[in-house]
């Protein structure tokens, strides 16, 4: 019997190095997967695998350091581009920043291509009601415009 909670214990600490190992961004200081209070716990028979498990498996879902933003955008002529733009499922929060997402992508396409400016030819923002959760929607088009004063910039 004491072989056999080893080995879940070896097989769980396996199982949370691996689901801490799956950050993409650097790991702050404060905030960790599992406390360490949390692995007594789990190791006195308080907390249960599969209570950690499903705290792990939320965790992923949810993701909070994942963008709340997918962006995918379509050259449609010289200097304009399409831009569809969905908000993640699971949020927490960023209703409001379609716009400000949009200026960020449009500065990034306006400055790699050596244009000047860009004028915003559309925008239109809404909410599809898809299952299981609603998502918020925006679809816009730019033109990317080169400097009249100086053309060579």
């Amino acid at each position: 019997m004491r072989g056999i909670r080893i080995g879940r214990v070896a097989v769980l600490s396996l199982s949370l190095a691996l689901l801490g190992a799956c950050s993409t961004s650097p790991p702050l200081a404060t905030s960790t997967l599992v406390a360490p209070a949390s692995v007594a716990m789990m190791l006195r028979g308080n907390l249960s695998g599969q209570t950690l498990l499903a705290t792990g498996v939320a965790y992923l879902a949810y993701d909070p350091l994942a963008p709340n933003w997918e962006i995918v955008e379509q050259p449609s002529g010289e200097g304009r581009y399409v831009m569809l733009l969905r908000q993640r499922s699971i949020n927490s929060g960023g209703d409001g920043e379609a716009r400000q997402v949009l200026a960020r992508r449009a500065n990034v396409l306006m400055r790699d291509g050596g244009y000047s400016s860009y004028q915003l030819l559309r925008l239109e923002e809404g909410v599809e009601s898809t299952r299981p959760f609603a998502q918020r929607v925006a679809e816009a088009e730019i033109r990317l415009l080169r400097s009249t004063t100086w053309p060579e910039f």
